[in-house]
């Protein structure tokens, strides 16, 4: 059984989370990573389980752009440096059209995981915060700064001093609000100051006044800010990263204060593995670690990344390089194999689960053809190839409307792909100059080029033919098949390999082949 099957069986079964309310948070501090899609698509897949069961449920994403500033990505103008430590939602947007940094990056993520998909209720904290929503959970926070900070100690291991408050206030003077330090709490107003030595990657004004903390003047700090969030919300379904799973980390903390300050009962959660970057590297929006959610979903069908998310068990971490030769090729020839599962199995057997999950649009009812990406990317370098006409004869049928949208869709990514990140050993275009690996071709190989010359000026030939007479030609002269059709690829483009020889001539000048075999040959 599918794991987001099981889980769900499992949370309907226990009566302990309902209503049932799925919930995830990201901070927006830079270019979201594609390892967040991971989150998203884990919660997602839990909250369209559950639907798919009958049970009400509700899904929301919270971008938390109340947190500051707190690493500089290095993609900004270095004018924002002097916005380190203020709020995401009040510093302005790099790009025109948004109101705030924070506003820019998240709303470039929704477009991301909505192409994918996944439509959740967005909730920003900023909003939620200003309109007065934590207000009383801020009151109980700060009357009940000892009960805190005690679980602080307990858990975590943290000795918070006498005057410390699980708060921070926007300093009103400078607008930073990672550099302000709460240190009393008199019913209505706290004392605050903004210490220019509070951390190292951003300086206070010094600025000390008191001040009402409720309608947005400041945030709950971060691990009371994640409960209060859960019981203001009322959620229920909140995996996380390893990150903040850890024994005495996050989430531990967190739930104890859910549970023992706020009086509500901790989400439902499991630590789910992270989505890395080359080298098993955790991803960063700030430090600008990975590739951007935004640029692999530009590279891959949204079903094909939507796949790429679902088909691992969410304790199997996912390492995703498009820069390998096969990585890309590899994916697709997966989902076709899944495809084939469902077709034949339906969703009973997990591959076809999995396939089914990663469905962005309702999926055709009878299995349409799926050309292989790899044959696809072979075939656009060939002008002589009607690729549709090529895809008929494979099927031994007409393509279907079905048939030719995806053959539609894998020419495109097809054409992404060969441009930004196939290798050169797979993209075959003739080289300009005699290749360097040509230099050591084998008389034989060479006898076969000069024979060669004379066969492809015999007359206009079809691709078929004229690579039926090529091999023809190697039982003439007993040379390997191999052997001869390597000549011809180290001849043009320098490697032993490429796209059908026949088809791959054809396409080329004839003056042009005819001279580089002369000269390869002499």
């Amino acid at each position: 059984m599918f794991w987001a099957d099981k889980i769900t069986d499992q949370i309907i079964k226990s009566t302990n989370y309902k209503p049932y309310h799925v919930d995830d948070m990201k901070t927006p501090s830079g270019r979201i990573h594609v390892g967040a899609l991971r989150g998203i698509i884990v919660h997602d897949l839990i909250f369209k389980v559950l639907k798919e069961k009958g049970v009400k449920v509700e899904f929301t994403w919270v971008f938390n752009d109340m947190d500051p500033m707190d690493g500089f990505p290095q993609y900004l103008p270095q004018e924002f440096k002097k916005y380190m430590g203020w709020p995401l939602f009040k510093i302005p947007s790099p790009v025109k059209g948004f109101s705030s940094l924070a506003q820019c990056y998240a709303q470039e993520f929704i477009k991301v995981f909505r192409k994918l998909g996944v439509k959740p209720k967005i909730i920003w904290s900023s909003q939620w915060y200003l309109k007065g929503k934590f207000n009383k959970i801020i009151k109980e926070s700060l009357a009940k700064k000892e009960q805190i900070g005690k679980l602080y100690q307990q858990i975590s291991g943290y000795d918070k001093p006498k005057n410390w408050y699980p708060f921070q206030v926007i300093c009103p003077k400078c607008g930073k609000v990672g550099t302000t330090l709460v240190y009393d709490w008199d019913g209505e107003q706290v004392s605050f100051e903004c210490k220019k030595d509070l951390v190292s990657w951003a300086q206070g004004c010094g600025y000390k006044a008191k001040i009402s903390p409720f309608n947005g003047i400041g945030k709950l700090m971060w691990k009371v800010d994640w409960a209060a969030h859960w019981k203001v919300i009322g959620v229920t379904v909140e995996w996380a990263g390893k990150d903040h799973m850890s024994e005495g980390g996050s989430y531990d903390l967190s739930s104890a204060i859910c549970e023992k300050v706020f009086n509500y009962p901790k989400p439902h959660a499991q630590l789910y593995e992270w989505f890395l970057a080359k080298g098993g590297v955790k991803m960063s929006s700030s430090k600008g670690i990975g590739a951007s959610a935004k640029e692999i979903s530009d590279t891959l069908p949204p079903e094909i990344l939507r796949f790429l998310l679902v088909r691992p068990h969410y304790k199997k971490a996912i390492i995703f390089h498009p820069f390998a030769n096969e990585t890309v090729l590899d994916l697709f020839d997966e989902y076709d194999v899944f495809a084939d599962y469902y077709y034949k199995e339906g969703k009973k057997s997990d591959f076809g689960r999995i396939w089914q999950l990663s469905q962005v649009n309702m999926s055709p009812k009878t299995k349409p053809l799926f050309p292989r990406f790899r044959e696809v990317a072979n075939l656009i370098q060939l002008a002589s190839v009607n690729i549709y006409q090529k895809f008929a004869e494979i099927k031994g049928s007409k393509l279907t409307p079905d048939d030719l949208k995806i053959l539609e869709e894998r020419i495109a990514y097809a054409k992404i792909w060969l441009k930004n990140y196939a290798s050169k050993e797979l993209v075959y275009e003739v080289t300009k100059t005699v290749p360097k690996e040509a230099e050591n071709l084998t008389p034989d190989q060479k006898k076969y080029l000069i024979s060669l010359i004379k066969l492809i000026s015999l007359k206009d030939w079809q691709p078929e033919e004229l690579q039926q007479q090529m091999y023809e030609l190697t039982k003439k002269l007993k040379i390997p098949a191999k052997s001869a059709f390597q000549a011809i690829y180290l001849a043009l483009i320098g490697k032993t390999h490429g796209p059908k020889a026949g088809w791959f001539l054809l396409d080329q000048d004839r003056n042009l082949i005819i001279k580089r075999f002369k000269e390869v040959s002499q």
